[in-house]
């Protein structure tokens, strides 16, 4: 599903998300004469892929709110560890940041988190495969994870900033989702094909 502003402008039933169903959803915008100044998404790798496919120079804006989830699900909400609590309370101020300055103040945060837990997350365990094999794996794997994550994608959190109608969030489209299970959750007796036929006219009207 793709929309712009508070209007839904084109979807497509697909069982999973392919890549190439999102080139074909790209390319069909930019044909129905859509000029795409900018894209926010949920960095799921079949729409990275896509957008870098179709729309390689277009600001790419990586969802705060699903980064913010996913780092925060990684760390949980009580870390045991002094490096994990202090990365959630970083991780909690993402999604608000309003001018450069702050996000200047939360870089550098994240980098003084880095200088001071860096070793932390890179220690690892060592253990042996069923077969008898040593192997190993990094202790705080899920933490590292979480760092990694706000560190590799810095590029991509903060275009919204400079991109005017850039959302830096994917929360109108979540909005659009839930709004619609709902409606279906209250007519579950429906069949398969009614129920498709319902999701259609409710995405028809939410077009107009």
């Amino acid at each position: 599903m793709y929309r712009t502003g508070n209007r839904i402008i084109y979807w497509q039933f697909s069982v999973r998300e392919y890549y190439d169903v999102y080139v074909a959803g790209l390319r069909w915008l930019t044909r129905a004469g859509y000029v795409i100044a900018g894209v926010t998404s949920d960095w799921h790798g079949s729409i990275m892929a896509a957008v870098q496919s179709v729309l390689p120079d277009v600001p790419h804006q990586r969802c705060l709110v699903h980064t913010q989830r996913l780092c925060q699900s990684l760390i949980t909400i009580r870390p045991q560890t002094e490096a994990g609590q202090m990365l959630l309370r970083i991780v909690r101020e993402l999604n608000h940041l309003h001018n450069h300055y702050e996000v200047c103040i939360w870089k550098n945060w994240l980098a003084l988190w880095n200088r001071r837990y860096g070793e932390f997350i890179k220690e690892r365990t060592q253990g042996k495969k069923d077969v008898g094999s040593r192997t190993w794996w990094y202790t705080h794997k899920n933490l590292r994870r979480a760092f990694r994550t706000l560190s590799a994608s810095q590029a991509h959190l903060f275009l919204y900033l400079d991109r005017l109608g850039l959302d830096k969030d994917t929360n109108g489209l979540e909005a659009n989702f839930t709004h619609l299970k709902e409606k279906l959750r209250i007519h579950r007796g429906l069949k398969r094909k009614k129920q498709v036929a319902f999701i259609l006219w409710y995405l028809y009207f939410k077009t107009r």
